[in-house]
């Protein structure tokens, strides 16, 4: 009988954790990753710093 409880409750938590994955809406930032396609790197170049050496603002 404790066996199939723990069966029960294994598998309650395995559908709430689904069901909570399922509904839960994105954020508004984005992914997670941070990643936004076109955004530099170096942050500041957003700012209008530009390196005096050569190189672009997306290393």
């Amino acid at each position: 009988m404790s066996r199939f409880r723990a069966l029960v409750a294994v598998g309650a938590l395995i559908g709430i954790s689904v069901l909570t994955a399922c509904a839960t809406p994105p954020n508004s930032y984005g992914s997670a990753s941070g990643y936004v396609p076109g955004d530099s790197m170096n942050r500041a170049c957003r700012d209008g710093f530009r390196p005096n050496d050569g190189r672009s603002c997306s290393y």
